[in-house]
């Protein structure tokens, strides 16, 4: 981290802190918003670090913004950050600032007609119904459009993910207001899927992290036959895989980072397969560490590790990914898949 991204850390931190106790992400999962936490984020230009001032944000680099997405989910913040990146990132580019308020990014399947009527449906997306917008990608009877739409215009289904996250299902039949309309090529919708990848495996990183600080507290302030269990041998070994893993997918995290503003798909794709696989590691040895403790809704390790099982599997799970891996290798020709590799 640089100097500045060492100041965002540590104010990040000391806000979530106070902010984003187990009792906010609790009630967020029983259906009330962390708007305190998400005006606080706000205030402090956390939302929108790293896009342009022009464009409604806090300036400085676009490794400022992944670095607030990945350290708000070690504390399993309940706000839409990536959603309203991804939505601010669109919208810079079309010249449009981002308000204040959360915005959301819906990926389904839209129509725009020529008298900009829009119609449409999609399922899963993410803090619908606490949002001020929803971005989306229509098509249109020439060409791509993107829109962004007040959240108020569409019908929401509230349905929530394991993790007690709002994954809505929304739908749409209303006009659009012609200077909310962008043309926007074609690629668009995967560009949206490879920055959604990104960050939700960035969030799982920091996830993970959290994950590890936990598992290491509760073992050696936790005692069995007279000593710490982090004294015995066999869960040594259990923390000692869990380190590793956690190891190797911050690496693959800052491969990530490293690819997010060209959007690599091959590195992209490697770092969603490879944090998703720890993901399974992780939260089992976790929980078995833990014990009856961690399966308990009272206990913060929940928090993290719901959410883990979840965005995993968004934006594509491991295995897609690992295909397009697969592909990409498989097609350099055998004699030349091992230089391939090693060149990584």
């Amino acid at each position: 981290m640089n100097e500045q991204q060492q100041l965002i850390s540590e104010t990040l931190n000391r806000l979530l802190t106070d902010l984003c106790t187990p009792v906010v992400v609790d009630k967020s999962e029983s259906g009330t918003f962390a708007e305190s936490l998400w005006q606080a984020l706000t205030e402090t230009g956390l939302t929108a670090a790293g896009l342009e001032v022009e464009a409604g944000g806090s300036g400085g680099d676009l490794e400022d913004s992944l670095l607030v997405i990945r350290e708000a989910a070690r504390f399993a913040a309940p706000v839409p950050l990536a959603e309203h990146f991804i939505a601010g990132l669109l919208l810079s580019e079309q010249g449009q600032s981002i308000g204040v308020g959360p915005v959301t990014v819906a990926s389904g399947k839209f129509h725009l007609s020529d008298d900009l009527s829009l119609s449409g449906i999609a399922n899963d997306v993410a803090f619908a119904r606490w949002s001020a917008e929803v971005v989306l990608v229509a098509e249109g009877t020439d060409g791509v459009k993107l829109c962004r739409v007040p959240a108020s215009d569409f019908d929401i289904i509230e349905k929530n993910n394991v993790a007690g996250e709002p994954r809505d299902t929304v739908s749409v039949n209303t006009k659009v207001a012609s200077e909310s309309v962008f043309n926007v090529d074609r690629q668009t919708p995967e560009r949206i899927k490879l920055m959604g990848a990104a960050l939700r495996a960035l969030m799982m990183s920091g996830a993970l992290e959290s994950v590890l600080e936990m598992t290491v507290k509760y073992s050696t302030e936790r005692s069995q036959f007279g000593k710490p269990i982090s004294k015995f041998q066999a869960i040594q070994q259990q923390l000692a895989t869990l380190a590793g893993e956690v190891a190797a997918s911050q690496t693959a995290s800052h491969a990530v980072v490293g690819s997010f503003s060209a959007l690599n798909e091959l590195d992209i794709a490697i770092g969603k397969a490879r944090i998703g696989e720890a993901v399974s590691v992780c939260t089992e040895i976790a929980h078995q560490v833990h014990g009856a403790m961690g399966y308990t809704l009272e206990h913060s390790l929940n928090h993290r590790t719901r959410r883990l099982w979840n965005w995993r599997e968004e934006y594509g799970n491991e295995r897609e990914w690992q295909k397009i891996v697969g592909r990409y290798f498989s097609s350099q020709g055998a004699d030349k898949v091992w230089g391939a590799m090693t060149a990584l």
